[in-house]
Formats: C-alpha cells, sequence, structure tokens
C-alpha cells in the first residue's frame, strides 16, 4: 500500500465520518481494508508458493545434477581404473615383448646356421630332382608303350567281337542251309512258301507288341522282310541289348520260310 493510497483512504475516512458519523465510516473503512488485507494475504501466499514450487524444482534439478556429476564420477574413476589396469598389462606386454625380442634374436642367429646348412641340403636335393626327372621321362615313355598296347588290345577285342558276329552269322547260315536241305527232303507249294513269306513277324517266338511296332516302324513287316536282316540291324532297330535275341528271330523266320516247324 503507497503512501498516495493511504492518505486518500484517511480523506475518505474523514469525508465520511461528516457524512454518516465517525463510527460506521471506521467500521466500513475497517471491512474494506480486512478485505482488502485478505487479498493480499492471498496473493503473498501463492505467490510464495510459486516461488516454493520454483525452488524445489531448482533443488530437484540441482540434485538430478548431483546425482549425473556422482554417475559420472563413478564411470570417471572406472575408466581411470581401467586405464591404469591397461597401463600396467601394457607395461607387462612391453616387458614381455622385450623377452620376445631377445629370443627372436637368438632364434635369428640360429636360424642363420640353419639356413646355411638348408642350403646344402638344397644342392643335394637339386641333383635328386635331375635324376627324378630322368626317371620320370623314362616312366611317361614306358607309359605311353603301355598306352600303345592297351590300344592294340582294344583293337584286337574289337576284332574279336566282329569275328564273333561272323561266326554266329555263319551259324545262322548254315541253320538257313539244314533248312534249305528239309525243303529238299519236304518241299513246300509255291502257294505255301509264298503265304510263310506275307506272315507277320509277330508270329516269331519271342518277338514282344514292342519289339513288333518298333520293326514295324523299320520296315520291317513279314518273316520274309525279317529273314532278309542281319541280327545288328535288327538288335538296333528293336533297341535290343545284344545280338542273341535277334539271330534267334532271323534263324526262325529262315526255317519258316524253308519250311521247318521250329514250334514242333
Amino acid at each position: 500500500m503507497s503512501l498516495g493510497d493511504f492518505s486518500l483512504e484517511v480523506l475518505i475516512v474523514i469525508l465520511a465520518g461528516f457524512v454518516i458519523g465517525f463510527i460506521p465510516a471506521f467500521a466500513i473503512i475497517g471491512f474494506y481494508f480486512g478485505r482488502r488485507l485478505e487479498k493480499e494475504k492471498k496473493a503473498l501466499r501463492l505467490s510464495f508458493e510459486r516461488q516454493l514450487n520454483a525452488l524445489r524444482d531448482t533443488l530437484q534439478r540441482m540434485m538430478d545434477k548431483i546425482d549425473e556429476l556422482t554417475g559420472e564420477r563413478s564411470r570417471l574413476q572406472r575408466s581411470n581404473k581401467a586405464l591404469r589396469e591397461a597401463i600396467r598389462d601394457q607395461n607387462e606386454i612391453t616387458d614381455s615383448t622385450s623377452l620376445e625380442l631377445e629370443d627372436a634374436q637368438q632364434n635369428l642367429v640360429r636360424l642363420e646356421g640353419r639356413v646355411g646348412e638348408l642350403e646344402a641340403e638344397k644342392q643335394r636335393y637339386e641333383g635328386r630332382l635331375e635324376q627324378a626327372a630322368i626317371q620320370q621321362e623314362q616312366a611317361a615313355e614306358q607309359y605311353k608303350q603301355v598306352i600303345d598296347r592297351v590300344a592294340q588290345t582294344e583293337r584286337l577285342q574289337k576284332n574279336l567281337v566282329f569275328a564273333a558276329a561272323q561266326l554266329r552269322e555263319a551259324k545262322l547260315a548254315n541253320a538257313a542251309f539244314e533248312a534249305q536241305l528239309a525243303q529238299t527232303l519236304m518241299p513246300l507249294t509255291s502257294e505255301e512258301t509264298a503265304d510263310q513269306d506275307q506272315l507277320d513277324v509277330s508270329v516269331i517266338q519271342g518277338i514282344e507288341p514292342v519289339y513288333v511296332e518298333r520293326l514295324h516302324e523299320s520296315g520291317i513287316h513279314t518273316i520274309g522282310d525279317l529273314a532278309k536282316q542281319t541280327p545288328a540291324r535288327v538288335a538296333h532297330f528293336a533297341g535290343l541289348a545284344d545280338w542273341d535275341d535277334s539271330a534267334a528271330w532271323i534263324a526262325e523266320a529262315k526255317l519258316r520260310l524253308a519250311g521247318a516247324n521250329p514250334r514242333a
């Protein structure tokens, strides 16, 4: 409350005293000032509470900062301890490295002596390598000779296989000759021979339907067509693994054309 406000209020009290009396005027003024003081007390209390809350917040921030600084101090202490331990370990490593360096120098001296020995041993091995190279050339020549012999053996085997095939064909030719001989002893009429020649290859024993179909696709339809083929061609057309079955088929076809009865 300022001095000017107080003077104005005193003047108001004096005027009110002349108008309504001093006692009622003082009562009204007292009630007014009481209300005013209550408002000021309330304003001061709110201001004090705000300042107190601000001080509490500041104190809390200071406590948090102190905790943070304490943690940082602890981390720095741990880091300092770790650094001291690392320095101690590094000193130990340095000492160990110095010892290892001394050992390495001694080993280097020994290795230099060993190098001279290895040089002499290298010269001995070079002489042995020259001898091994000569022996390798001789072995390569022998290997080449063996390969030539193997090739000759393979050619002989192929010739033997061809000779075996020729032998089978000769046997078949012999069977055909015997069939012709049987025809001479028991001849057929030309119509019966023609009928036998036009029979389908399916009448031959051992020719399954799948082989019949393959032979038909290759142009071999009748036993007359079959009798004109070689075992190798028939085996190729029918997809057989060997010539034995195809040779038997051709032999039966030739016997049928000659008039014999292979099923009897």
